[in-house]
This record gives C-alpha cells, sequence and structure tokens, in this order.
C-alpha cells in the first residue's frame, strides 16, 4: 500500500474505524474481529481509529493488536468535560489499548477542548502520545474548528467527507493545506448508506481499467484523489471488506474526469 502524510505520521491512506463494529463483547465477536485485525496487518492498513465514545472498541483493539503493537498506528479520543474527568479516560484509554503510545490523540467533537488541550500538550511533551487532533461529525461546528486551527496548536483533524458531503472543501480542506495539518476522514461511504441506500446500481464499466471493481471502492478512490486527504477510516465487521478496502490504497490517484463521473453516478443511483 502507498503511504501518505498526516502531519509528521507517515500513515496508509486506507486505515479502519471502529465506531460500532468493534463495540462487541462475545468471545464469537471478538473471535471475528481477530480475523479482521489480522487482514489489517496483512493488507497494510496500519491505522487504527477508536474513541471511549465506541464503548468496547478500545479494548477491543487492544485485545486483538496485543503483540502486533508496534505494526499498527493507534489513534483515539477523549470525550468528556472536566480536567479530572479528562485524565481519568485518557488513561483509561492507554489500558485499554494495552499500550504506552498512542499515535494519535484526538479531542472528540471538540468536547470541552479548551480543558483537555493543554493536557494532550503535556503527554506530547512527556513523549506519551504523537500527534494532537481535534474532530466533528457537525458541518456547523466547522468556525469553531478553523479557529482551532489556526491557532497553531494542533496537528490533525477528522471531518467528514463523501461523494455527497463536500462542505469541507470550501474553506476547511484549504486551510489544512495551507498550515500542514493532516486530515482523517470519517464516514467515506455515510456510514454505509452511499453503499446500502442505492436505486439502482452503478455503472462501474469506465472504472474498471483504475482498478475499480466495486462501488465502494470507487467512493473511497473518490475521496483520495484528493491529495489533501491523508488516510480515509471506513469501518466494517467483515474480514473480506478490509482486502476490497486496502486494494485502494494501491491505486494511482484518480483522473479528474473519472472523480467527475463517480459524481455523476452517484447523483444518478442514489
Amino acid at each position: 500500500m502507498q503511504t501518505r502524510k498526516l502531519a509528521t505520521l507517515e500513515v496508509p491512506p486506507i486505515g479502519m474505524g471502529t465506531w460500532k463494529t468493534f463495540d462487541v463483547r462475545s468471545q464469537a465477536e471478538i473471535a471475528v474481529r481477530q480475523k479482521i485485525v489480522t487482514a489489517c496487518l496483512s493488507e497494510g492498513v496500519a491505522f487504527l481509529d477508536s474513541s471511549p465514545m465506541y464503548g468496547e472498541s478500545e479494548s477491543v483493539v487492544g485485545v486483538t493488536t496485543e503483540g502486533k503493537r508496534e505494526q499498527f498506528q493507534f489513534a483515539t479520543k477523549v470525550w468528556c468535560t472536566g480536567l479530572s474527568q479528562g485524565k481519568a479516560e485518557i488513561a483509561r484509554s492507554f489500558e485499554r489499548f494495552r499500550t504506552d503510545y498512542i499515535d494519535v490523540f484526538q479531542i472528540h467533537n471538540l468536547l470541552d477542548w479548551e480543558t483537555h488541550l493543554p493536557m494532550l500538550e503535556g503527554l506530547k511533551a512527556e513523549g506519551r502520545i504523537g500527534l494532537i487532533g481535534i474532530t466533528h461529525y457537525m458541518t456547523t461546528s466547522y468556525p469553531e474548528m478553523i479557529r482551532i486551527m489556526k491557532g497553531g496548536r494542533i496537528s490533525t483533524i477528522q471531518i467528514p467527507y463523501n461523494v455527497l458531503e463536500r462542505t469541507c472543501e470550501q474553506e476547511i480542506l484549504p486551510l489544512a493545506e495551507e498550515l500542514g495539518i493532516g486530515v482523517i476522514v470519517m464516514q467515506p461511504l455515510d456510514v454505509g448508506r452511499l453503499v446500502t441506500g442505492l436505486r439502482r446500481e452503478p455503472d462501474l464499466a469506465p472504472l474498471e481499467a483504475h482498478g475499480i471493481e466495486t462501488w465502494a471502492q470507487a467512493l473511497l478512490a473518490w475521496i483520495l484523489a484528493d491529495m489533501r486527504i491523508s488516510v480515509v477510516i471506513p469501518a466494517t465487521s467483515k474480514p473480506e471488506r478490509i482486502r476490497e478496502n486496502a486494494a485502494v490504497g494501491t491505486l494511482l490517484a484518480l483522473p479528474q474526469e473519472l472523480r467527475t463521473y463517480i459524481e455523476q453516478e452517484a447523483q444518478r443511483c442514489l
């Protein structure tokens, strides 16, 4: 798989999110997640994103990557209010991941960011975390996100971006490029709706010569054609999807005419 820069960190363009999909408890369900992580390792999907908000996800990532920690990059978040709560939650993330180092630590949905940012800066100075970032799933929060980006204290942002949700193209992506801030894309398939919500089948024939075999791959390739994007984090509960997603990370960037074609097919089929 190719690599891109997430600020100063070299990452695969295809990572994996864990919202809902890794919030499991039974041994049978955890065994499936073990297969997913094994597939990630095989395919070079090394960037794993989680959060305390995602239930058992951090713990399941920790269990399934045990003994392989150095081959993965962990990203998680702080999602609470208050100094003492923040310290406790951050400590639990290290415990759940079974690690003493987290590559990317983000402030989830900007929640109490003015309290958490100094804490994360302290952890970074101690060498316990790599990059500090912020996230939000609502485009209405972009003005506040822009203000924080301009403050020069963060290295990454995580935002929604897909063929039908392009608000970030207006200000967020140009500013990230200007400031050298890495961009993590959440909801690349709109939580699956861009695949399961099709009214008719897209015509993939013009994309086949580029190595695209499925509509999900087309949607991921559309995002990665924008070189301002560092890493995309689709989630899955199926090990076989990892290979499908990872294949996109081996492709050359789509030419503009194919990107436009995918946009047109999305409008026609969704």
